[in-house]
């Protein structure tokens, strides 16, 4: 939960740090009582040398934000923001395109370091509009850079610094907030291109680690309620989730590039990697926690000289997962869940693939695991609210499964392939036909296909004797149909009467 915390900070933060030219429907002071109040979640750590009005501009003195934790001290000194009322209901604001950030680190094991950076932008402009109870942001900006300059302590005695960037470039998005029972903030931002670029050198050596990162078309949104006096405390057992706060975003990014060297301390390693495209999505409230990804293309080559003669390949058409779990009781009885993950044609290079099959006796086609089950559950809890989490604790089951439907399950690779897919209900009131889970009805049916060439072939790898591969073709004949060449069928069932049945043989 902190790191959800640690996102919707350091956006408010990104979004203060830039500089700007504003056009807005309300005044200075309101503008910058807006800004106040969404900088009270740092509490102390916000702080300015104070407020002075000449003409139509409102200075705010010596903006400082210092964000702590137990091992870390983050300070960013802004400098001086200025908002002019233009006389057109127009607010212009600007500050320095340049401003450091210093990050302290005191490590419970381990001497102190200092990283010293700077933020460098140029062309940003910020548009407001709305009222003093619902302002919207509109930003540009041709780049927004952050550099390391200097390393401190420990840090700087182990490496000498020769360049470390990222670099966005092609800014625009959209920030807006709002009050009514709640505070209110939503936002969307776009990015032509991030580009990153590390290198180290080993200090009193020769070794070198440099990395280099491309990142195209970024597009990301986010939506945040917290309670007006919401103040961030990482310290708290649990956020106040049962008091509003909620938190909806996601981004999607087209094709990512990433070059890498290390070559220091007796260790060598070198490779690049590409993803065609990626999404990723997150919804954390009082009622449910969702989370969705996947990425498309993946390619990855890796040489590590020490400890392998080969390279490293590895491609995969694609990678995913879907998640989404209830988190209270709700008011309309079962809640929706759901679990999926896969690995979409997954292969490597004959390198990795001669270390398990020397011979050559497996197929090397692409491999596949995917699985995804939808189901419904009843909490008996709301799992966010303190009030409740004494009795959760001492409960020994927080909810009953009631449905579960297996959409998919495929099983692919070296010749052989399972898939599946069926549902079950769960009868509650029945906690003794399956000794106290609750008794299961209906079915899931299987394909199974080429796993009787594939049990030939370990065994002539010798992975599994002959004699213990009896075993499992007769539970293959006891369990599924024969129904074509090294093809099988198989439908397992329980009835009403909890009675287990494969292909309609009863087995319970």
């Amino acid at each position: 939960m902190a790191r959800y915390s640690s996102v919707k900070r350091l956006g408010v933060l990104g979004l203060l740090l830039s500089g700007t030219a504003a056009h807005a429907d309300v005044t200075a002071q309101q503008v910058w009582e807006n800004w106040a109040d969404q900088m009270a979640i740092y509490g102390e750590g916000f702080t300015t040398s104070g407020e002075t009005v000449s003409g139509d501009t409102l200075t705010i003195a010596d903006v400082k934000i210092v964000m702590t934790d137990d091992e870390a001290i983050v300070t960013s000194a802004i400098g001086d923001i200025n908002l002019t009322e233009n006389g057109d209901g127009t607010v212009s604001i600007t500050m320095a395109e340049s401003y450091p950030i210093t990050i302290d680190l005191t490590p419970e094991y381990g001497d102190p370091s200092a990283i010293n950076l700077t933020v460098n932008q140029t062309g940003m402009i910020l548009n407001v509009s709305g009222d003093p109870e619902a302002m919207t942001y509109d930003i540009a900006a041709d780049s927004y850079a952050i550099s390391v300059d200097s390393l401190d302590g420990e840090a700087a005695e182990e490496v000498t610094l020769k360049d470390a960037t990222l670099a966005a470039t092609d800014l625009s998005g959209q920030y807006s907030v709002n009050e009514d029972d709640m505070t209110r903030i939503t936002s969307q931002m776009s990015v032509g291109a991030i580009d990153l670029d590390l290198l180290f050198t080993e200090k009193g050596g020769e070794g070198v680690v440099s990395a280099n990162l491309d990142i195209a078309d970024i597009a990301g949104f986010g939506n945040y309620a917290q309670p007006l006096d919401f103040e961030l405390d990482l310290d708290a057992d649990m956020p106040p989730f049962d008091e509003g706060l909620a938190i909806d975003g996601g981004y999607s990014i087209g094709k990512v590039s990433v070059d890498f060297n290390i070559d220091a301390d007796g260790e060598a390693a070198s490779g690049s990697a590409t993803v065609e495209s990626t999404e990723l999505g997150v919804s954390f409230d009082y009622d449910e926690f969702t989370y969705t990804g996947n990425a498309q293309g993946i390619d990855l080559s890796m040489l590590v000289p020490n400890e392998l003669p080969f390279p490293i390949e590895a491609a995969m058409a694609r990678y995913g997962f879907d998640f989404q779990i209830p988190l209270s009781q709700g008011e309309d009885g079962p809640r929706d869940a759901r679990f999926a993950l896969n690995f979409t044609d997954l292969a490597v290079s004959n390198g990795i693939w001669n270390l398990l099959d020397p011979g050559e006796i497996l197929p090397r086609e692409a491999m596949t695991i995917a699985l995804a089950m939808n189901a419904q559950v009843t909490p008996f809890f709301d799992l966010l609210d303190p009030s409740q989490q004494e009795a959760l604790m001492m409960t020994d089951v927080p909810g009953e499964l009631n449905s579960v439907e297996l959409t998919d399950l495929t099983v692919r690779g070296a010749g052989a392939e399972i898939t599946g897919a069926g549902a079950f209900t769960f009868d509650n009131s029945d906690l003794e036909s399956f000794d106290g889970f609750p008794r299961p009805e209906g079915k899931v049916d299987f394909a199974i296909n080429g796993v009787n060439g594939l049990v030939d072939k370990l065994i002539e790898m010798g992975i599994i004797p002959a004699e213990e591969a009896m075993m499992p073709r007769m539970m293959m004949g006891m369990f599924a149909t024969p129904v074509g060449d090294d093809m099988l069928t198989s439908t397992i069932e329980v009835n009403s009467e909890g009675h287990v049945l494969a292909n309609g043989q009863r087995l319970r």
